[in-house]
């Protein structure tokens, strides 16, 4: 016996024994057309929120933690933006919930439902980074033009010290050691210039003023011993 089968042999024995609460026609349309629109902002938050946890990955340059060794991986880790990831899981659990509400919920199972939600928000979330809707609102956050989402873009530019990563631009560069200047115009501890000592090694030669660059390393009485560099270059500052 199927599963719709096994419902409607439910329902029809619920209506022989007078169980079963009439309800008019308006109010499974009505029903339908909620659940219907509370699904697909579910599904469009979902895709927003995860496209925007790339972008920050990408625009921030924490991907370059991934080249530092073990040091760096577990910087990532450390920043890694786990709250939209986890946002995005709750979103597509509630999407999984409210689909089965529909006929065709009823013919496939929940773990089905799940995966096929995933796949969809995971592709979408990745095709929305190839447009320029996330650099958008992030000049407009950077103009004070976005109320709501600004400090979540905001965050985005922060230098994450504490986790040991610098990000600048470089202003000077003398034998094993260099210069970045950092603001990202929020007058905090962040910007000014910082003193980079380049790993055992490392060529300094590849590096030009004016670049805009990612160090992650150790900072000891106001000089960061670096155990990675890597060029940057975004949309960002």
């Amino acid at each position: 016996m199927s599963k719709e089968t096994e419902i409607k042999g439910n329902v029809f024995e619920k209506i022989h024994k007078g169980e079963a609460l009439m309800r008019p026609r308006i109010y499974f349309i009505t029903r339908t057309v909620l659940l219907a629109v509370i699904s697909v902002i579910a599904l469009t938050l979902a895709m927003f929120v995860l496209s925007f946890a790339f972008f920050s990955i990408h625009e921030s340059g924490e991907q370059f933690l991934l080249g530092f060794g073990q040091r760096g991986l577990l910087a990532f880790i450390t920043l890694f933006p786990w709250l939209p990831f986890l946002l995005t899981l709750v979103l597509i659990l509630l999407l999984d919930y409210l689909l089965r509400y529909f006929k065709f919920g009823y013919r496939v199972s929940v773990l089905e439902i799940f995966l096929i939600a995933l796949a969809v928000v995971m592709i979408a979330g990745v095709g929305i980074n190839y447009t320029p809707l996330h650099s958008i609102l992030l000049d407009t956050a950077d103009r004070n033009g976005l109320p709501f989402l600004a400090p979540l873009y905001e965050k985005i530019h922060d230098s994450h010290q504490e986790q040991g990563v610098f990000r600048g631009v470089i202003s000077s560069i003398h034998s094993n050691e260099f210069f970045i200047t950092h603001d990202d115009k929020d007058s905090d501890t962040d910007d000014g210039t910082s003193t980079i000592v380049v790993p055992a090694g490392f060529d300094t030669a590849t590096l030009h003023v004016g670049e805009r660059v990612y160090i992650a390393g150790t900072l000891v009485q106001g000089v960061v011993d670096a155990y990675g560099i890597q060029e940057f270059t975004t949309d960002g500052r």
